[in-house]
């Protein structure tokens, strides 16, 4: 990959969610010990945006460098508050981080969700996620709740953010 080249963002076409899964499956359940409960959430996050997406309401980024697929991020509206919207999947690959993609990704779902009309968006993390966290943090969200999860195989640290825009 020619390093000159610079990083593309486009919206999720077929196959894209697919491949989402599979690469957070890999940083998640390979990578990092979380259990197949995990991964079979991931596909249903994923089959949900599909059978449901609302394009004035929701979208999926894919970050690419040469074709190669370097990160991925999904806003989608929120479930239970009707003005506000779920960043999910903020996952950035290994040869692109330090590159500002991540960050990117952030404020494009923040001018995003201005656009769609939401009040608020918030998010799902762990605790041993440094670098997302201080991106979120730079970008204004803030800690609303946090909880101990032993369901994806051991403990984690469960934090939810919210940011008011």
């Amino acid at each position: 990959m020619d390093s000159s080249q610079q990083v593309t963002y486009r919206t999720h076409r077929p196959g894209d969610l697919g491949y989402i899964v599979y690469q957070e499956s890999l940083v998640f359940c390979q990578g990092l010990g979380y259990n197949q409960k995990f991964e079979a959430l991931l596909a249903r996050i994923a089959a949900d945006f599909l059978e449901n997406f609302n394009p004035t309401k929701e979208r999926c980024w894919i970050a690419e460098k040469g074709g190669l697929f370097m990160g991925c991020v999904m806003l989608i509206q929120h479930q239970e508050l009707e003005k506000a919207a779920k960043l999910r999947f903020l996952l950035v690959s290994d040869n692109a981080r330090g590159q500002g993609v991540g960050s990117e990704f952030v404020r494009q779902c923040l001018g995003f969700a201005k656009e769609a009309g939401y009040e608020s968006v918030y998010l799902g993390t762990e605790r041993s996620l440094v670098a997302a966290r201080n991106i979120y943090r730079r970008a204004g969200f803030e800690i609303v709740e946090a909880e101990t999860n032993s369901e994806w195989g051991f403990q984690t640290d469960l934090e939810t953010w919210r940011l008011q825009l």
